[in-house]
């Protein structure tokens, strides 16, 4: 989302609100990595799979010839951010969770104040665009063979696929297990996040970094004595 080309307008936009364009691209760094984290948490059951699916196909991700400069990120105040709570609601499902990723975006932009707080929801919607604009593309083979749902269609391609997916059904070519699989594969692609299953992810998460943390706090301590033993 950020300036696809020096001087469309954006570096103006950024200036106006009292952010630099640097300042912006680093924040945006890391509300993206915080968003590759919960998708990557979201995506591992069925029905949250198939909300991110839905989520994805409600976001307009514009061409570089059919928006400007202050459609594509918004800032404070010049274009309404309405999608930007509810993508945050979405993806991080708190406040706390916010205030939390607005501080970090903070630290990374070097922003004093509530900078980073007022900006989240533009910088939710950048994020989550450009998240969207490459699943958009990665899907495409899925949602092409697609089966026509009539009076059944949610009336979109996206979100049919998501309540195919929320229903535990196959589509086309893609049994069930099958259509899960390649449609986390592909968001995976497009958030930038591995697309480990679950025994792999909560085998990671739950039983090696624990561990790790455990096995790194023992070797602390062993170091730490053995100074004090070896003055004894």
């Amino acid at each position: 989302m950020l300036p696809r080309v020096q001087g469309d307008g954006i570096g103006a936009v950024l200036a106006d609100a009292g952010v630099t364009t640097a300042q912006w691209q680093a924040a945006l760094r890391a509300v993206q990595s915080e968003f590759a984290w919960q998708l990557e948490q979201i995506t591992l059951s069925r029905t949250g799979l198939a909300d991110v699916v839905e989520l994805i196909g409600s976001i307009h991700t514009p061409s570089a010839g059919d928006a400007s400069a202050g459609d594509a990120v918004p800032l404070c105040g010049r274009a309404p951010t309405v999608d930007g709570p509810t993508i945050l609601g979405h993806v991080l499902g708190g406040a706390d969770r916010g205030q939390a990723l607005a501080a970090r975006a903070s630290r990374a932009a070097g922003w004093q104040g509530e900078i980073a707080m007022a900006l989240l929801p533009d910088l939710a919607v950048a994020a989550m665009s450009a998240v969207a604009g490459r699943a958009h593309k990665g899907l495409g083979d899925v949602l092409n063979v697609l089966p026509a749902l009539g009076r059944l269609s949610r009336g979109s391609p996206h979100a049919d696929l998501a309540d195919i997916v929320r229903r535990g059904c196959g589509a086309g070519p893609y049994a069930p297990g099958k259509l899960r699989r390649t449609v986390r594969r592909r968001i995976a692609q497009a958030a930038d996040f591995p697309a480990r299953g679950p025994l792999s992810w909560y085998g990671r998460f739950m039983v090696v970094r624990p561990l790790s943390r455990l096995m790194r706090a023992f070797i602390a301590r062993a170091s730490l004595a053995q100074p004090a033993a070896s003055d004894g």
